[in-house]
């Protein structure tokens, strides 16, 4: 009896269906869905405790759901992938070719842009952690902003949480580069069986498939487009369901295509609008419409000037800290710190960059879109040049080279007298892309301020940190209690603001100084909304125990653009405020704004409005962390806070643009 041996590793075309041409197209297709679906299955489990935020009844059924949808934007990408090698393959099967060289030349083609789509999705993981988003133009923001690349490039290669996507990238490819491989030389290598009017009826159909993979449904009316993912009320399963290659690709023809300007309404509509919301008059005597004088009836022109030392914290979220519910004890000392200041607890950053953390502290101004504030340098009001025009000298400290995000150029350009940064740092203290330590860096700043003070001014100081960003590093002189890095990060942090205080109270300015700390942005610790909330939700510590009166703890609706026109009013100095931003004590805000890129977000003291670029808009009570879409039930609230986020965009941007964003003259 002769043995049946079955020869498994060699790929054979469908003998007489289909022309070997489409063979390899279908089975390339395949081999694609399967990597993609791989990159899929590794987010979920890097990602597996977010699961805890949906009902585990429904949860299974949701995220296959997410991978079955995300099947649909896969093949949108493969059909991209695949366009231009079916055409070719097509040419190849009509004429008879049979070129070899053609089909190296379309394995190249394919083989390139897998390749490539994998990278996006490698570049996606950590992407994803940290910003809960999917991979978009928004990762090379910083990178085309002053002299910044080497040092992104530095960041990288030297965190852990970035380089590891690697692995899946090489492993994967590695998979896809030897089953094209074999395709190619078990496929397309081999003889045609179909006959030539067979091949004609298979292209027609292949090509119709394809033209409906790229469009994303059999329907004519509409697209595939990112909205179709938001199928459920939890974010994970939602962006689960997106190909990062899709998304990427997506953003960088919106960027081509839509200059990143907003387009809500009229430009005249939403300064009236803003006007409207800060009580100002349509007829304006300034030259922006924004602008309007602060004069104070005890002025303290007369007499001594207190010193401002504002530190914006790098990562530094409310989350972290146990004063809002934090049970791992990392701040103790910053706990402490708010019970013995003015604390706010309702305040929010302007977006979830440091550029935007920077831009809104500093100049009191919403970032809008993707635009990097930084990147082109415009006349700005806020606190330097408001204060130089009180006779203070500025500074500004960062822990890195002051060309990254174009900072040092923009500051210097907007009231800064100096830019302290890695290059007055001794070589020794430098430890990794992002610097010198936290510690280091307050060390350094108490003795530039000795010097300021003894030259007889008052003084304003900005201190941007850096320690609580990747690559983590914790100088050998501070043991943290938690072995995790991102943990005993935090806990370096708090100890070098303890620290710094310390020193600080040791010098002669001391009790004459504000001292004000608030993060540049937070973190996504809770990922309940596609638009974390300890991304935004900050910190806000005004410390000055010889200045202000008994601690105050404030539940006061406030954003990161409040600390200017705050302090401000605490230094009791005329001026005009020509910003979005109001002081705390004397005003009161009915929302709150932030961008993230895609996204932007309207909070008041119990909800949260997100508006996504792909359509999908949603309102959620977030103080009780309700999924609940809340949009259709309360139709009233949501309109205010829609047209409140995109009359504040669209205004600042038409000031911006306009040139309208400078100081103005006291009359």
């Amino acid at each position: 009896m002769n043995e049946i041996t079955l020869d498994l590793g060699k790929e054979r075309p469908f003998s007489g269906i289909l022309p070997k041409q489409l063979t390899y197209v279908l089975r390339t297709y395949l081999t694609g869905l399967l990597c993609f679906t791989v990159f899929r299955l590794i987010l979920v489990l890097q990602e597996f405790h977010q699961l805890h935020f949906i009902p585990t009844e429904i949860g299974i059924v949701l995220v296959l759901k997410a991978f079955l949808l995300g099947l649909r934007f896969d093949t949108v990408v493969l059909g991209y992938i695949l366009t231009l090698p079916f055409l070719l393959l097509a040419a190849d099967a009509f004429t008879g070719w049979n070129s070899r060289l053609l089909y190296r030349i379309v394995f190249g083609l394919v083989t390139l842009g897998a390749v490539v789509s994998f990278f996006i999705c490698a570049a996606d993981l950590p992407f994803f952690h940290h910003f809960y988003s999917r991979v978009s133009m928004s990762i090379l923001n910083s990178a085309d902003a002053g002299d910044s690349k080497d040092m992104l490039g530095g960041m990288v290669l030297q965190e852990w949480r970035y380089t590891w996507a690697f692995i899946p990238f090489i492993i994967i490819s590695w998979f896809f580069y030897n089953r094209h491989k074999r395709l190619l030389n078990n496929v397309l290598y081999k003889k045609n069986d179909a006959t030539l009017a067979g091949a004609i009826r298979w292209f027609v159909v292949f090509a119709m498939l394809l033209s409906f993979g790229i469009w994303g449904r059999f329907s004519l009316q509409s697209h595939l487009d990112a909205s179709t993912a938001y199928f459920s009320d939890y974010g994970f399963t939602n962006m689960l369901a997106l190909n990062p290659a899709y998304t990427f690709g997506l953003s960088y023809v919106n960027s081509k295509t839509d200059t990143k300007d907003v387009r809500f309404m009229g430009d005249g509509e939403a300064v009236r609008n803003v006007q409207k919301s800060f009580n100002i008059p349509a007829a304006q005597e300034y030259n922006s419409p924004i602008a309007r004088q602060v004069m104070f009836a005890d002025s303290s022109a007369s007499h001594s000037k207190p010193n401002v030392v504002l530190v914006i914290m790098e990562s530094m979220s409310a989350g972290k800290m146990g004063r809002y519910g934090n049970r791992n004890d990392l701040t103790p000392f910053m706990d402490s710190l708010a019970t013995q200041s003015y604390a706010f607890d309702s305040v929010f950053t302007a977006g979830i960059h440091t550029f935007a953390g920077i831009y809104s502290s500093l100049f009191s101004q919403p970032v809008v879109r993707r635009r990097h504030p930084l990147e082109k340098i415009i006349p700005q009001s806020g606190i330097a040049n408001t204060l130089k025009a009180h006779d203070y000298s500025t500074i500004y400290f960062t822990t890195h080279d002051k060309g990254f995000d174009n900072v040092g150029a923009y500051l210097m350009a907007n009231g800064y007298d100096r830019i302290v940064s890695k290059d007055d740092y001794p070589p020794e203290k430098v430890l990794s892309a992002l610097g010198v330590p936290d510690d280091y860096l307050y060390q350094h700043a108490v003795g530039d301020l000795d010097a300021l003070h003894d030259k007889g001014q008052p003084f304003f100081a900005a201190i941007m940190t850096g320690s609580d960003h990747g690559p983590f590093i914790i100088p050998k002189n501070f043991k943290p209690k938690h072995k995790d890095a991102m943990l005993g990060v935090v806990e370096y942090v708090d100890w070098s603001v303890r620290k710094f205080l310390r020193m600080a109270s040791e010098r002669a300015w001391f009790d004459n100084t504000i001292f004000v700390f608030v993060a540049d942005h937070g973190t996504s610790l809770d990922k309940r909304y596609d638009m974390p909330l300890s991304y935004l939700h900050s910190p806000l510590i005004f410390y000055a125990p010889k200045i202000l009166g008994p601690p105050q703890q404030f539940n006061t609706l406030g954003s990161q653009a409040d600390i200017f026109p705050t302090l401000m009013g605490m230094l009791k100095l005329p001026y005009v405020n020509n910003t979005f931003g109001i002081d705390l004590f004397a005003e009161k805000r009915p929302f709150a704004t932030a961008y993230a890129d895609d996204k932007f977000a309207v909070l008041n003291s119990e909800y949260m409005y997100v508006s996504r670029e792909n359509g999908v808009t949603s309102l959620y009570h977030y103080r009780t962390g309700d999924v609940k879409d809340y949009s259709k039930t309360l139709p009233e609230l949501t309109a205010q806070m829609k047209l409140y986020g995109e009359s504040t965009f669209q205004a600042a941007q038409w000031l911006r643009k306009n040139g309208m964003t400078g100081m103005q003259t006291l009359q």
